[in-house]
């Protein structure tokens, strides 16, 4: 199974919601369009939710959402 999975991260001092910076996603390496934001999605698999949500969880901390794909 995957899922899109959104965490937060560490707040980043660097980080303005009015001037937004692209670049390399700090959870993926795909391109982001805020990568000094707080919140980033990226693909897990497992067995079911709630193995993905564990290694997520393990991974960055805090999970705020699941979606399965």
């Amino acid at each position: 199974m995957k899922a899109i999975v959104t965490v937060k991260l560490p707040k980043n001092p660097a980080h303005n919601p009015k001037n937004k910076r692209i670049g390399i996603c700090p959870v993926s390496s795909k391109l982001c369009t805020d990568v000094t934001g707080e919140h980033h999605s990226y693909i897990e698999e497992g067995n079911d939710l709630a193995d993905i949500e564990k290694k997520a969880t393990r991974k960055y901390g805090h999970v705020t959402r699941l979606e399965t794909i």
